[in-house]
């Protein structure tokens, strides 16, 4: 496991896709439908991924990816326990990887940004649900 101190900042609805090199995907349905995405820069996620694997990581590959995937199902299913009456279904994880990609999301569906701090760099978890 990671075992990392994390410091969510403010919460704020994002206006234009952040600035990522890897994101972790998972696809919600059910009541609602929506996404939920971690997105990291390139030094976080192998710092991240250093930490999960007990090894270093010194360039993106399968291994990062799949941490990746991993913290994002991870943490989706853990918030999926509290929102039961929503009956949500979660996907299996997607990785989008590049320098600077976008994960864009329906027009219709606000997407709530969580800027995160921790000892390892700074990423973001981005939520976004509407109803079905």
């Amino acid at each position: 496991m990671v075992n990392l101190n994390v410091t969510p900042g403010k919460p704020y609805l994002r206006k234009e896709p952040g600035n990522a090199d890897i994101s972790g995907v998972i696809g919600l349905s059910g009541d609602i439908r929506g996404a939920v995405i971690m997105a990291y820069p390139l030094d976080t996620a192998l710092k991240i991924s250093s930490r999960f694997l007990g090894e270093e990581i010194k360039e993106l590959n399968a291994s990062v990816a799949d941490c990746i995937g991993e913290i994002a199902n991870i943490i989706t299913g853990f918030a999926k326990k509290d929102l039961q009456s929503l009956h949500l279904s979660i996907s299996l994880p997607s990785i989008v990887r590049g320098q600077g990609h976008v994960v864009d999301m329906p027009k219709e569906a606000p997407v709530m940004c969580i800027p995160i701090d921790s000892e390892s760099g700074s990423f973001a978890m981005e939520v976004s649900m509407v109803d079905k």
